[in-house]
Order: C-alpha cells, then structure tokens, then sequence
C-alpha cells in the first residue's frame, strides 16, 4: 500500500500530502501517526490516507520507519479526522497547523509499568492477591517495596499467566495546592433547591438530550442567575446515561473554579485541558478521557478538541467572549467547532451568557437556536447598583486622581467595613506610553508601529512592547530632541496599584494581569487567596471580569470604562457592554448588597449608559438596527486576508496580486463586497509591513470555493518571505 502521510508543519511549502511505502508488516492505518524518514531527518507524520497506486516509480519512494505507540502519539480517530478536514475547509487551515491544533503534542513519556492479576488461582501470597482485588492494576514499584517481590518473580508470573503486564504514561504528580482547592469554599452547594426559571431551563434541556438530536440552546441569564447550576444537573444527567461532557469556559483563570466546583459533583471523572499543561499533562489528560477514566472534559477553547467519542452535551459558558476565537492559524471560533462536534453526536450545544453575542441571539430570535432564560437573580436577589461617574466633571472640579470622589467613598466604606472589592481596567502596565512635552515625540517600538509601555518593578522601569515583547530601558531624554521633559501619559494597573497602596496605607491587594500570572498556577494562587481574604482588593484586566464568586466582594470600581469604547473594531461598542455588565455581576452575588461604580469620558454613550441598566434587550435593538445599517455580523459575515512582509513595498506588490485574484472569482457572486488592500491597524508588527483585503458576504457556501482557489493560488505563487494568513469570520478588523 502507499501511505498518504502529512507533516504536521505550519511551513506553507510542506503542506500536502507525501507519498510513503507502508511496509505489510507495520499494518499501517489511516490516522495512525508514524516515523517517516523526511530530507535528511526523521520527523512524525500522520497518514491522512492509504492508497494503491502512485504517480511516482515505487522504488522513488521512501519507506516508513515505523508507527508509534499509543503512549507516544495519539492517533487521528475518525472524527479528530473530521475535525482536521474541518478546519481545513471552514478556516483555511494547512494541514499541519489543523493536526497540531487537534492532537495533543507528540511526547517521549515517562513510562509505568503495572502489573493486572489475570489467574487469582496462580502461585501467589494471599495478601497480594486480596490487594490486587482492591485494585485495578499495581506498578511495579509497589508490589516490590510492599510485598519484596523480585523482578524474577514478577517475570515468572507474567510467564506462567499469572499477571499481565501493562506500560502507560506516568501520571504527572499534583501539588498540594490542588487538593486543597478542592477543598475551598469557592464550590456552590449542590443541595440548593433548583428555582422555576431553573427547572425549566433544565427540563428544556434534557428534553434535547432524551430526543437525541442535535440542538442548540442559548441561555440567557443575568449574573448571579444560577447558570452554573443548570450546567451542573445537565452534566450529570448526561452522564448517567454513559455519556460524556463538554464544559468550555473563556479563561484560563476561571479554570481552577470552575474545575473545584465539578470536582466536588464528579470526583475524578472530571479532566481539565488547557495550553498551561506541560505536553506529558496534556497528553496524560487525553489517555485519561481515551481510557474512559474521565467523563467531563473543562477548559478554555483548546478544550473542544478533547476526545469524547460518546459526546451529549456541550456547553460554552460566557459564549460571547472573544478569548474563544484562536488568535493564531487556524483562526477558528470554539462555538462552530463544539456546534460541528455536537452535530456529529446528535448532541446539545448550550451557549451560556448573561450578554449573549449579538449572532447568538440574532439566530435564537430567527428560531434557529431555542431561547431559554433566567431573568432573576437566585434567591431574587438584587443586581449590583450601578453608578455612573462623569470623569469630565472630576477633572472640572480640579480632581484629577484615578479614584473619583465616589470611588475613593467607597472603597473607605468596603475596606472599613471589613468587606472587599474588585477593581477593573483592561490595561497593563504602568502607563501607556510616554511623549515628550517639547518635540511631541512618542516613544514607539522599533519593530511594531506601537507605542511602547511603561512597567515598573521596584525602583526600576523598563519600557515594553505588548505585541512583539521588545523591551528597553526608561531613557532619560527624549531620543529625537534631547530635551529631558518626558511625560507619562495614560494609566495601567500596575499604576492603579501603586495609587490605591498611596490612597489606603496597608490594603492589601492582589493585581491579576498578564505579567503577574506568567508562572504556572499564578491564577488559581491568586484566586485561592483573595477567597481564603487575605487581600482586600482584587485589581486586573478582562481576566478577573467574569465568572468570579466571592462571597465578600460588595464593590466593583472600573477604573476607566472607555478603554475598548473608541477601538477600530466594529463590536466596540458590543465588547464595552458586555464587559461592564459581566463585571457588575461579581458584586452582590451572596448575601451583602452590590455596588458598581464606572468612571467614565463617555458618560452618554449608549453602551455605558445601558449597561448601567443592565439592560441586555435595549442594546441588542440598539446595536442591531446599528449592524444592519453598516451591513456588518450577524447580517454578514466577513473573511479578513492580512499579506505581510519585511519590505513595504514587496507586501503590498502581493496584497495586490491577492486583491486581483480574489476579485477575478468572486466578481459576479450576489451580495459579496471585495475590499481593496489597506494598512492594518498596526501596519508594522515584528518588523513586517501588512496590509488587509477584506470580503464581505452573506454565505459562506456561496463563496468558500472562490476564496479558497484564489488564496491557495497565491499562496503557491509567491516567496516564501511573504506570509499570508486568512481569518474567516474575523472578529476585530485589524
């Protein structure tokens, strides 16, 4: 047989399929991933397919070494098959960025060997025997140290049928902090009696499950509603039926909660995946879930491609997030990918929110999804009261601290009291960038059209670019002047840290944002110690805006609410609503009353002054009479096409060439717009210049072939030094 077999490569100039002998004696199968030997070394491959004949002489071809074991690679099951077909097709995908974004990494584990009692009748002490029907299997260094069994003995018995002998993947050791989360409070009782609004989401629900066929639900519910509740007893009755579970949460940090709360419902048959798992624990989780171990799968977007062969439901909670759009090829969006799973299972899609996306709830009012809602807070208790502070009056008035006069108010009430807050700004940082007052030079990044930022850890100060990582010191005088008045403009958290220990000697606070939860379990630290009160004051970015349940926390303070008003992003104003309304519901959830204050610049804009309300519909009809108008998502969709290359000239000589190609195949297609070459919003990013071509249309079917020829074809016509990356249904328009 010929053996089709990919390279999981993202290099564009090795994406296809290379043809391979499959020696009888492998027994080679499709989806298997292999040895092959590739240039003048060996790499992993996958076979996509397995044929009879080739187009090349058959002793032109190489050989495959050999096929890897289940220890060191997983294998593409039909449907992970499907998955990298998928990807392909709906993104774009090269073949090596698909099969590397649904397997786990290739691992060289670490091996245990155990020991499974096949015959208890053999020639063995009664003690082991009784031991080994307590256990499943024991490894090797066990019944040594327990019971001095030799490797002579354990030999023999494996001869005479005695034991069996099994290799599987060490598990990789928990710390102590871990199992001590499972003991927080941080969990939701699950003796709570469920609420009407609760029991008829629920029964809605199951209903989709019992009629195994595939539906899609969007829950909508406010914060504090008990959405997490109704997750749980839906899981549970999904796998009572011996079925498995999906549960996608938007971060990283809201992991660690969420996995104590199913752990205390589930035990061990929860796994948890996620891109801060070191290759052995990932690939260890996958064996877990392979094996049946597990049942319930949790973690953020990379989690949809666990392998759940019995999937029943899938549910994304806080769905519009934009954490679950991959940022990276291949740029696909969590909620088509569980929506392409769930459909292939005859599953239940659940897409959770109390500010559901604008396309999530276009097509539940078009009766595409069903509509289910929790309008009410549990225990009816109240919504956080918003508060709207004019930053345009403070600074009238002289006030030109970051804490408004309601603000500092109450967080000397919160503090005093002995209660806590949370404070949010979607910066890092210490302070945007720096100008000088003389020459109005800006301090940028030599390799990205960027300012530079101002961090400061201790005495000193360091200026660092947020997209390429460069850094440099804090000059003194200003590089294209001389002049020494350099000044810092704007405000990051970690400046907001340093203001609120000046403000309030002696509170304590804990800052959560990107540089602060670098190291592994940065998150579930923090959060364990805010629940555990030993800060008064949580301060991060969009990390800490959802999600979140303490007990204690009473104020939510946002530090500036127009930060994601005014981007070049057409879900701007979508994004700012979702973000103060979702923050507002971390305060007031329990038994202490919550309170919200919002510093803003933009006090009348009608994202602010809804969310102040909370009130979703109002700025659903806003919003969406505001799409149709300008033809954007949900009325369309859009593919954007971003052509890079260290030469200006050179990327935009190619965007060019795409931008004619394009237009040769989708001229005459109804309803599409074909938007010339244009700079990006960063128009140099790690020293590439890049430039945009954007298609606009109402069906993807309508248009997929063209786009795909027409990239594909430049993609083959020019150097390999230009890059071209697509992004099909792009969220923020760079």
């Amino acid at each position: 047989m010929i053996a089709q077999v990919v390279i999981p490569s993202k290099a564009k100039n090795i994406d296809r399929l290379f043809d391979y002998v499959a020696p009888i004696e492998l027994d080679v199968h499709v989806g298997q991933p292999v040895e092959v030997p590739f240039g003048y070394r060996q790499e992993v491959g996958y076979v996509i397919r397995l044929k009879d004949d080739t187009e090349r002489e058959i002793e032109e071809l190489k050989a495959i070494d050999r096929v890897l074991s289940e220890d060191e690679a997983a294998s593409l099951q039909p449907e992970m098959m499907g998955l990298v077909r998928f990807l392909r097709e709906r993104y774009f995908s090269s073949w090596g960025a698909a099969i590397q974004t649904v397997l786990p990494p290739v691992t060289r584990a670490k091996m245990v060997r155990e020991y499974v009692l096949v015959n208890p009748e053999g020639d063995f002490p009664e003690e082991v025997v009784l031991f080994f029907k307590r256990k499943k299997s024991v490894s090797k260094k066990v019944l040594q140290q327990e019971f001095h069994l030799t490797d002579h003995q354990l030999a023999r018995a494996v001869n005479e049928g005695t034991l069996q002998v099994r290799d599987r993947v060490a598990p990789k050791r928990r710390k102590k902090r871990q199992d001590e989360d499972a003991q927080s409070s941080l969990a939701e009782s699950f003796t709570l009696a469920l609420t009407a609004e609760q029991r008829t989401a629920l029964s809605s629900i199951l209903q989709g499950v019992d009629q195994h066929e595939h539906q899609t639900f969007v829950l909508h519910g406010v914060t504090g509603s008990g959405k997490t509740e109704v997750y749980l007893r839906a899981i549970e009755y999904v796998t009572q039926l011996g079925m498995q579970a999906l549960m996608l949460v938007p971060e990283i940090s809201l992991t660690a909660q969420m996995t104590t709360r199913f752990k205390r419902k589930f035990g061990e048959r929860v796994a948890v995946i996620h891109s801060r798992l070191g290759n052995q624990e990932k690939f260890y989780e996958w064996q877990r879930i392979l094996r049946g171990e597990a049942d319930v799968v949790i973690g953020p977007r990379s989690a949809v491609f666990a392998p759940l062969p019995r999937l029943g439901i899938a549910i994304l909670d806080e769905e519009h997030e934009a954490t679950y759009k991959q940022e990276k090829e291949p740029h696909y969006l969590a909620r088509e990918v569980a929506a392409w799973r769930a459909s292939r299972h005859d599953a239940v899609l659940v897409l959770g929110s109390a500010t559901p996306s604008l396309e999530s709830m276009y097509r539940a009012q078009k009766g595409h999804f069903q509509l289910l809602s929790l309008p009410h807070r549990v225990e009816d208790r109240p919504l956080a009261k918003v508060n709207i502070v004019n930053m345009r009056d403070e600074f009238s008035r002289g006030r030109y601290s970051l804490f408004s006069r309601p603000l500092k108010e109450a967080l000397s009430r919160v503090l005093s009291s002995g209660e806590q807050a949370i404070l949010f700004l979607n910066r890092r940082g210490y302070s945007t960038f720096l100008q000088c007052r003389d020459c109005g030079h800006v301090i940028t990044c030599p390799e990205c059209d960027i300012t530079l930022t101002l961090h400061k850890r201790g005495s000193a100060s360091t200026l660092r670019c947020h997209f390429c990582g460069h850094s440099e010191s804090l000059p003194q005088v200003c590089p294209a002047c001389g002049s020494s008045a350099l000044r810092q403009f704007g405000t990051g958290t970690q400046r907001v840290e340093h203001d609120l220990l000046m403000e309030f000697p002696g509170v304590r606070v804990i800052r959560m944002d990107v540089d602060t939860t670098r190291k592994k379990g940065a998150h579930e630290a923090m959060l364990h110690e805010f629940e555990q009160e030993q800060a008064d004051v949580l301060l991060g970015t969009q990390m800490i805006a959802k999600g979140l349940d303490f007990e204690k926390v009473s104020l939510v303070g946002v530090i500036a609410a127009d930060t994601s008003l005014f981007l070049p992003d057409f879900r701007a104003a979508e994004r700012t609503f979702q973000l103060l309304v979702q923050v507002a519901g971390r305060a007031g959830r329990h038994q202490l009353p919550g309170e919200m204050i919002v510093q803003t610049f933009s006090p009348e804009h009608y994202a602010v002054a809804l969310s102040a309300k909370q009130d979703y519909h109002a700025f659903y009809q806003v919003e969406l009479a505001a799409r149709k108008a300008m033809g954007y998502p949900p009325f369309t969709e859009i593919t954007q096409f971003v052509v890079s290359h260290i030469d200006d000239t050179q990327a935009k000589r190619d965007a060019e060439m795409l931008y004619h190609a394009l237009r040769e195949r989708v001229d005459g297609i109804d309803g599409v717009r074909l938007m010339p070459p244009s700079p990006t919003t960063v128009a140099r990013l790690r020293g590439r210049y890049r430039y945009q071509i954007l298609v606009v249309y109402r069906s993807f079917r309508a248009v997929m072939q063209a786009l795909d020829d027409s990239y594909r074809k430049v993609l083959a016509s020019i150097k390999p030094e230009t890059s071209i990356t697509v992004d099909v249904n792009a969220f923020g328009l760079d």
